[in-house]
């Protein structure tokens, strides 16, 4: 893919932050991908009146389980770092796997391509597909969707 292509729509300056996606995950599904990024990236971990003093440098899959069954919940999210490149996770439902990243932070083909492959490792660890779209509306732009080691390119003006 062309870089000036990818800066001119995926990571075109819009103020909006773009939105990665996995539909219908199960709680083992989540488990899986802190396992992940555990694992495999730098990350801090916050949820507010826990360890907001302190962030943590791994996510609690446990304690994610039993926050998800409160009523009234305090804000909990994670960063994984890829490299300058901040994936936001705020754990907003069970039931989606969602990640924000921030346009300007790709600043090169090579960035892209960093991002691409988290992609690809959580498309493979999940089984399922991962999609790049602009930040929440109505009907968003897919930019690019992810199974395996497969990553397609939507149409893009």
């Amino acid at each position: 893919m062309d870089w000036e292509h990818l800066q001119k729509t995926v990571y075109r300056r819009d103020g909006a932050l773009r939105d990665i996606y996995v539909r219908q995950v199960s709680r083992a599904d989540w488990a899986t991908w802190m396992a992940l990024v555990n694992r495999d990236y730098p990350v801090h971990w916050v949820v507010e009146g826990y360890n907001e003093e302190t962030p943590a440098s791994r996510i609690d899959a446990d304690f994610i389980a039993h926050w998800w069954d409160e009523r009234e919940r305090t804000s909990a999210q994670a960063t994984v770092f890829l490299e300058q490149i901040q994936v936001k996770c705020y754990f907003f439902a069970d039931t989606e796997l969602e990640n924000d990243i921030c346009p300007t932070e790709i600043q090169s083909l090579e960035d892209h391509e960093r991002l691409m492959q988290y992609l690809v490792a959580v498309s493979l660890a999940l089984g399922k597909e991962v999609i790049l779209t602009e930040e929440t509306v109505e009907d968003p732009q897919v930019f690019v969707r992810v199974n395996g080691r497969n990553i397609h390119y939507e149409e893009l003006p």
